[in-house]
């Protein structure tokens, strides 16, 4: 890939420029390759709308594949307290950058890498190319939390018009439960899917609660309680007559699992608005799990787990 001249600037994160491109640049790889065909819709990729699919996700960095499509810019902006950086895997975009006394325009074609320092304002556009659509591959890191977006004044100075919290790169609006999401996730010290097994192997109770729909696509979770959404406070709860025989007291460590690590953070929060305080959840659920080849590991963990006979005899209630 081509990468322009880029400031090596650091910031909140022990990566750098550099490291996201090398990581934009994999991960384009493994797009090409299919890698990610599972997380990608089925048919053409939408020629209306842009879409965003996250790749990767942890407490250092997000990757995330982005389809562009005409007349839907971004909005001048910039990425908070992240670093950023992007590979483009086909058609071309245009980048309007604020260099302090103007906007700056320079074509991206596939194969071309930008990255974004600290204090980058850019909008990001669609260009006219002969191989269509375009499709680019972002790193943020530390992961996008808040943006600010602004706006050049008749006096020909940047203005910032809003500043909000993000769980998505710029141009997709942050939702309500977007919100809700980032406040339940700064609640938690939610595991990376190789901090599993640990977890299990020092008592931690692994709870399941993708629908059975997604547990039969996706395949089970060795040891694992499963447990319906619906009735999880209820199980997880020591005062509850529809308790787990796991659910002793509120020490217990509850690390519960989704499919990609979205409804298992609100639910784990919900647990620890009932005092459970060390409820927890995996970052990427199921998927990040089965991507780091933990799975096998936990029937192992499993023997050593201080539930191991309960789980053995099925007591789920």
């Amino acid at each position: 890939m081509r990468s322009s001249s880029i400031p090596t600037v650091s910031g909140p994160t022990r990566l750098r420029l550099p490291d996201l491109l090398r990581i934009t640049d994999q991960a384009a790889d493994a797009v090409l390759r299919g890698r990610y065909n599972h997380l990608l819709p089925s048919g053409d990729i939408p020629t209306q709308e842009r879409r965003f699919t996250r790749l990767h996700s942890d407490d250092e960095v997000d990757v995330w594949l982005i389809s562009w499509v005409p007349d839907h810019a971004t909005e001048l902006h910039d990425h908070g307290g992240s670093l950023g950086a992007l590979t483009l895997l086909s058609g071309a975009l245009d980048e309007f950058r604020w260099d302090g006394n103007r906007l700056r325009r320079r074509r991206l074609d596939a194969g071309d890498q930008a990255g974004f320092p600290l204090g980058w304002v850019h909008d990001v556009t669609w260009a006219p190319a002969e191989q269509a659509p375009a499709l680019s591959v972002h790193a943020y890191s530390p992961p996008l939390t808040a943006m600010s977006y602004y706006e050049v004044t008749e006096h020909n100075t940047l203005r910032r018009v809003r500043t909000g919290l993000a769980d998505a790169p710029a141009g997709h609006m942050t939702s309500r439960i977007n919100e809700k999401l980032h406040v339940a996730r700064a609640r938690l010290r939610r595991l990376h899917a190789r901090e599993v097994p640990a977890a299990v192997r020092r008592g931690a109770v692994l709870l399941d609660i993708r629908p059975e729909s997604q547990r039969e696509t996706e395949g089970a979770v060795p040891g694992a309680l499963v447990i319906e959404r619906n009735v999880l406070e209820w199980r997880c709860d020591p005062t509850s007559e529809a308790r787990l025989p796991q659910a002793v007291d509120d020490d217990v460590e509850w690390v519960v699992l989704c499919s990609q690590g979205y409804t298992s953070s609100l639910a784990a929060a919900s647990l620890r608005d009932l005092g459970l305080h060390r409820a927890t959840d995996v970052v990427g659920g199921y998927r990040s799990m089965a991507e780091a080849g933990v799975l096998e590991q936990l029937n192992a963990a499993l023997l050593r787990s201080v539930w191991y006979p309960r789980h053995q005899h099925g007591e789920e209630d």
